[in-house]
């Protein structure tokens, strides 16, 4: 090998071997050590190179999800499309500028098109109309060429990390509740920007449903898993324990499937679930997901109970109860035929039930007690009975009008009757009433004092109002809007709480349920989709035409929605799942007003 080769590594071993002339030098070997050296400073670089280039990209892909997450909750492209109509319809320069170019290409490609110019004719269209050459050539001209400048490059910001727990409040809270209601861990309404209990339960079963660390607080990992769009929907299955499970046990409990609710799935629940399944037409499982949760909390679920088909001495015992009460006309037999279904509905309605026909065991309980209500004719109803009781009362002189529908107003003129003929003035047209009514000589109404009209108000304000944790409620004047109103203010702070019908905890369609009847409207529990297909009461169609008293609906889905009592023609009291609990606020806001689906005038 020739020395110039080794020039620098051939003068140093040259000059130390004047020094040291006993060491033996190996050229070859000083070599392959600075080679390596080398090699190891180039592997260290790349390898820092590789690294930071792996952090960029995993803070690009948490920018980017949180934009996107952030671009369905403003609507995505169908907002977009919303928003250019209503600037258009406004005419706003901006949107008309916009729709004219678009239109205008569009009329150009066709034109170009048609006469046969084809497609490489009609780009070159599209872009000589979007930048004209003239007037890419006179802005040219127009710009002096700027000198070049090398800045720095502006480093990204880094992002803030998500950090949230109950008592935490702004905007990100709210794009919070608006997932977890979209997969059904909590009840649609309002979001607000409020990180209550309930907020932080609905977080737990989510955590507990993607085996995350359960402890009700969003983190980065939480909030990741959360925005996904394959995050996973609401589910309940064995081995799962929470409050979530102890209000699903009690509806299964209601409804006569289990004996006692214990908060732990475990295997007679999963027993339980399967039987009310496959009496209720569903996929039998064993778990609970949004369609069996559903189907729980329906009017229309099916109890493990007495009903319709079944013969037995149980029947023949409810049977003479409800012939007692005056619900059945039939003589008791101790078959469960379709007149007894009748009388049992009409006694669940009249008494504040589930009106589903079925003597599951509340029916049962209260059928059974001093407490059960007698048949009788009450505000709330309507029918072919009604109006032939405001016909007599009419003839009478104590109602205007006959209208089918059993209001305020008729309830006043049959308080009018008991009284002028020496009856109890209930407002009630029970058997006593009926019987005075059709006897042929009732007395007719003071001819001094004007008639009733059946849809309007009694005039009877509320004598009095039932506490914060009281039950009963017990008033002495009619029903009213008045009454109702203070009634569901007293209940402000309550607690919110899926399925619970009062009295110290409720949910939307369980706190007008209550207050109903505590007011004295003898009203049947229905679930927020119900109340959509209500016939019996005045039905409005214009939010801008609520008046206090009404029940307001709002549809969010096909089978998810919300029902509020209306305060005035702005606010109303509801059982909000988002301020975890009963509130008082508008229902005028852009919110309320896009789920607006009717109300109804019970007043």
């Amino acid at each position: 090998m020739k020395k110039q080769e080794y020039a620098p590594i051939y003068v140093f071993t040259e000059y130390s071997k004047a020094f040291a002339p006993h060491i033996c030098y190996n050229k070859r070997s000083i070599t392959k050590d600075w080679s390596r050296n080398m090699l190891d400073n180039i592997k260290q670089k790349l390898k820092r190179t590789l690294d930071g280039a792996r952090n960029a990209l995993k803070r690009t892909i948490i920018r980017t999800r949180r934009r996107s997450a952030a671009f369905r909750r403003a609507g995505g492209m169908r907002r977009v499309m919303d928003n250019l109509v209503d600037g258009v319809r406004k005419k706003q320069p901006r949107a008309l500028i916009t729709l004219g170019s678009a239109a205008a290409a569009v009329i150009a490609v066709a034109v170009i098109i048609i006469s046969g110019g084809g497609k490489a004719a009609a780009q070159e269209e599209i872009a000589s109309f979007l930048l004209p050459e003239d007037a890419v050539n006179i802005a040219a001209a127009m710009t002096p060429t700027p000198e070049a400048t090398y800045a720095a490059p502006t480093p990204e910001p880094t992002p803030t990390p998500v950090s949230m727990g109950k008592g935490a409040t702004g905007a990100q809270v709210k794009a919070v509740q608006e997932r977890l209601m979209e997969l059904g861990y909590m009840d649609y309404d309002e979001p607000t920007e409020k990180y209550g209990s309930v907020t932080k339960e609905a977080v737990e079963v989510f955590q507990r449903r993607h085996g995350l660390t359960v402890d009700g607080y969003i983190g980065e990992e939480t909030y990741d898993r959360l925005m996904r769009a394959d995050a996973l929907p609401y589910m309940a299955t064995v081995g799962d324990e929470g409050t979530d499970i102890e209000e699903l046990q009690k509806r299964l409990v209601e409804l006569d499937y289990m004996k006692k609710a214990t908060g732990y799935f475990g295997d007679e629940t999963a027993a339980a679930v399967k039987e009310f399944q496959d009496r209720n037409h569903l996929d039998v499982d064993g778990m609970i997901g949004v369609n069996t949760k559903e189907a729980l909390y329906s009017e229309d679920a099916i109890p493990h109970s007495l009903s319709y088909g079944e013969k037995s001495d149980d029947v023949l015992k409810y049977q003479k109860r409800l012939f007692k009460l005056g619900y059945l006309t039939t003589e008791p037999d101790g078959t469960f035929g379709k007149d007894t279904a009748s009388a049992v509905k009409l006694f669940q309605q009249l008494n504040g039930l589930i009106a589903d026909g079925h003597i599951g065991p509340q029916t049962r309980k209260l059928l059974m007690s001093s407490d059960a209500q007698a048949n009788a004719l009450t505000i709330g109803m309507s029918g072919d009975t009604v109006k032939n009781v405001q016909k007599m009362l009419k003839k009478l002189g104590y109602l205007s009008s006959a209208d089918g529908y059993f209001g305020s107003g008729t309830e006043a003129a049959v308080r009018s009757f008991q009284k002028q003929n020496g009856l109890s003035a209930d407002g009630k047209v029970g058997r006593a009433t009926m019987t005075k009514l059709v006897s042929g000589n009732a007395k007719a109404a003071p001819s001094d004092k004007p008639a009733a009209t059946p849809g309007g108000s009694s005039g009877s304000g509320s004598s009095g109002g039932s506490s914060g944790g009281s039950s009963g409620g017990n008033y002495s004047s009619g029903a009213s809007a008045d009454r109702l109103i203070e009634i569901a203010l007293s209940k402000l702070g309550s607690r919110y709480k899926t399925g619970a019908k009062g009295p110290s905890s409720f949910d939307c369609s369980g706190f007008v349920y209550w207050c109903l009847n505590q007011a004295g409207v003898r009203q049947g529990y229905m679930t927020s989709k119900t109340w959509r297909s209500v016939s019996k009461y005045q039905k409005i169609s214009s939010i801008d035409n609520i008046q206090k008293g009404d029940i307001i609906v709002f549809r969010m889905s096909s089978s998810k929605g919300h029902v509020g009592i209306a305060m005035s023609g702005s606010e109303m009291v509801d059982a909000s799942s988002g301020e975890g609990c009963v509130v008082r606020r508008s229902y005028k806001t852009d919110y309320w007003r896009k789920y607006f689906y009717c109300a109804y005038r019970i007043f």
